[in-house]
């Protein structure tokens, strides 16, 4: 017979909401253009800072600042279903 160890520490619903978000998110950025794609892997996977991503792209920090405050609200709006 098997005895089941329930971990406490671990909220079902919790882990849950995380993996439906997760989803929405994934789709969510498959969605963005390449060049948005390309801006939000570099600063959010390859954790580049906007100065180096500047770099990278020939473009200044606060013009990727600029570009990643708007990708970030188009995938808000996209995750909330606005667009």
């Amino acid at each position: 017979m098997l005895d089941f160890v329930v971990d406490e520490a671990v909220d079902v619903a919790e882990t849950v909401v995380h993996a439906v978000m997760m989803d929405r998110l994934k789709a969510a950025l498959s969605l963005l253009s390449d060049s948005e794609r390309v801006l939000v892997k570099a600063i959010f996977f390859e954790e580049l800072s906007e100065r180096e991503v500047g770099l990278r792209l020939g473009v200044t920090q606060s013009v990727v600042n600029k570009r990643k405050a708007k990708i970030l609200t188009k995938l808000r709006k996209i995750m909330e279903n606005k667009i």
